[in-house]
């Protein structure tokens, strides 16, 4: 297999070795190439939109017959600025899932919680993040049939387990979380945990994928923090990215009469997050759209939340202005929300009027030439939030790609899950709320992405 580009959107880098699961691991200095991601030599002519889908999607979780009525996309996928891109990230994402399936041959002690040492355990609920209200109100949940919105059981500490070892960048040494929170398929799997893709990621080395994976729980946890609170947060200016990219994307969707914009979800971290937003003008039902993006570079993050925001777009380009039609993607979650939501009543997607829009030159950049200090400063923004930054490695002999799970217990998922913490402390903290939010009070839409 030939990869067609970085994975971070960024040139090619050299394949790593693969590690043992729960290994010690080593972050190694490279040189990264300038990303040349310019939007100006895409070649893409009329059709900014390159989505690819590959192999089955091991990484959405469906225990029992709830996942079998969900509907959920069945597909790994890929996008990008141009089609090499999204063909290399379409191939990339399906062997990352396929690199965190369950095995049996995966390194496993079995125990419960309890006889762990503290030192050497790492509490899973402060991974899942579910509130006790949920736990109480279980079985409504389940009665919703998505697998994004799953809750199992309450976390039993006597329940004897399956564990598996991860290796905590923070501490230089190796703890345990349950297999079945970190791969897809254990047995024990929708009991006590349930395995998802948030913080995973490829790379051509093991220190790029730990960078991937990092930014997707600091995109997705700057989502949660935006979406459950329903704050609105400014615009991105583009014009001052000048990348052609972004002007072919807005001559390509007002031909389908839809308009876009770009929120600035950038929280605590400093680093880069937006929201990508789409809706059609031409008729009652907007098919809203959106879709998020995080990296050190601004421009990688624009271009992330674009490129995903085209993901979505093929359920919905196609549907005619007097509501008749069919969506291309039956998932009922989305449905649901293509069908009823507007813009009037969810004002937080639109810009904050009272906030100027956010340049360029706003935004830091905290990349680098050497991916090694890069993944350094990951871990130095996460301890200086008082957390710590686990890597699980799921590279496989018989693949070699290098796969991780990064896992930052106390960073939350944007999926609906409502226990104390950063998803109420960090809006006040920086001054987006005057007081935190009652659960109750949350956004009743679940993120269903």
């Amino acid at each position: 297999v030939t990869f067609l580009g970085r994975f971070d959107d960024n040139a090619a880098s050299a394949a790593g070795t693969p590690a043992a699961p729960g290994a010690a691991i080593v972050i190694a200095g490279s040189e990264q190439e300038d990303t040349g991601q310019n939007g100006r030599s895409s070649g893409e002519g009329p059709m900014p939109i390159h989505n690819y889908i590959a192999g089955h999607n091991f990484a959405l979780p469906q225990p029992g017959i709830e996942g079998l009525k969900s509907g959920l996309r069945s597909k790994s996928a890929g996008k990008g600025m141009t089609d090499e891109q999204a063909r290399a990230s379409g191939l990339a994402e399906a062997l990352e899932r396929y690199s965190g399936v369950f095995m049996g041959e995966e390194p496993r002690r079995r125990a419960r919680f309890i006889d762990l040492g503290e030192d050497e355990v790492v509490d899973p609920r402060r991974c899942m993040l579910f509130s006790e209200r949920q736990y109480a109100e279980r079985e409504i949940w389940r009665k919703r049939a998505s697998s994004f919105q799953y809750v199992p059981l309450p976390f039993d500490e006597q329940a004897e387990l399956d564990w598996s070892p991860v290796w905590s960048l923070s501490e230089g040494r190796q703890k345990y979380l349950p297999s079945s929170y970190l791969y897809y398929g254990h047995p024990e799997g929708g009991r006590f945990c349930t395995a998802d893709s948030n913080g995973c990621a490829a790379g051509n080395t093991l220190e790029e994928a730990i960078l991937q994976g990092f930014f997707e729980l600091v995109e997705r946890d700057a989502v949660a923090a935006w979406w459950y609170n329903r704050i609105p947060r400014p615009a991105v200016d583009l014009d001052s990215f000048d990348l052609d990219y972004v002007r072919a994307l807005e001559t390509f969707l007002a031909r389908h009469h839809r308009e876009f914009w770009v929120l600035d979800l950038t929280h605590d971290f400093g680093i880069p997050v937006m929201a990508a937003i789409t809706r059609r003008i031409d008729k009652p039902v907007e098919d809203i759209v959106f879709a998020f993006g995080a990296h050190f570079d601004p421009r990688i993050a624009l271009t992330r939340a674009l490129s995903e925001m085209g993901q979505f777009l093929p359920a919905v380009l196609h549907m005619p202005s007097d509501g008749s039609g069919e969506y291309a993607y039956p998932d009922p979650h989305s449905l649901e929300w293509w069908r009823n939501a507007r813009l009037a009543d969810h004002p937080y997607l639109s810009p904050a009027s009272e906030l100027p829009a956010r340049k360029i030159s706003d935004f830091q950049n905290l990349q680098s030439d050497d991916i090694a200090e890069e993944v350094r400063c990951c871990q130095q923004l996460v301890e200086e939030r008082g957390m710590e930054i686990l890597v699980l490695d799921q590279t496989r002999p018989d693949i070699g790609l290098p796969v991780v799970k990064v896992i930052v217990p106390g960073m939350r998922h944007f999926w609906a899950r409502f226990a104390p913490g950063r998803l109420y402390d960090v809006p006040v903290a920086l001054g987006w709320l005057d007081a935190q939010k009652r659960e109750e009070d949350l956004n009743p839409v679940a993120m269903f992405v």
